[in-house]
This record gives C-alpha cells, structure tokens and sequence, in this order.
C-alpha cells in the first residue's frame, strides 16, 4: 500500500510543482520588465533635462539676435544705414 501512496501522490506533486515554478518564473519576468522600465524612464527623464537645458539656451540666443543694439549695429555697418535726423522723423498721430 506504500507504493500505492506515492503513486496517487505523484500528480498532485508535479502539479504543485509546475505551480511554483510558473509562479517563480512570472515573478522573475515581473521584475525583470520593471527594472527596464526603470531604465527606459531614466533615459527619458535624461533625455528631457538635456531638451530643456537646449531650449533654454536656444531662448537665450534669440533674445540676443532680437537685441535692438545688435540690430542697429549690422544696420550701420552691413546695410550703410545711418540714424535718421529730426527732419526725416514722421510722428503719426491717430485721430480720437
């Protein structure tokens, strides 16, 4: 009847088993994808700080290309133009 025992115990056995290791093996693969997670997050946290490091700086270099000394020197030096003199300024008035 001992033999008989460990027959019958078999399955349930293997069963249990195969449970486990499903149970181990889907854990495994859980904390795998959130380690890679964890990774792909960082990259793009990465990535955003540089982008907004970029923007900042391209903001800056705008401001400084729109700066009306700047404009007003390439005026003068690369287009020949002068300031106007007080005859040649036209004062626009609109009517109320």
């Amino acid at each position: 009847m001992k033999g008989r025992d460990t027959v019958d115990f078999l399955p349930v056995f293997l069963v249990i088993l195969s449970f486990f290791m499903a149970w181990a093996l889907f854990h495994i693969w859980t904390r795998h994808m959130a380690t890679e997670l964890g990774y792909a997050i960082t990259a793009e946290q990465t990535q955003q700080e540089n982008l907004l490091s970029e923007n900042k700086s391209l903001k800056l270099e705008i401001s400084t290309l729109k700066s009306s000394r700047r404009l007003e020197e390439i005026a003068k030096s690369k287009l020949g133009m002068k300031s106007p003199s007080p005859e040649q300024v036209v004062y626009l008035w609109l009517g109320e």
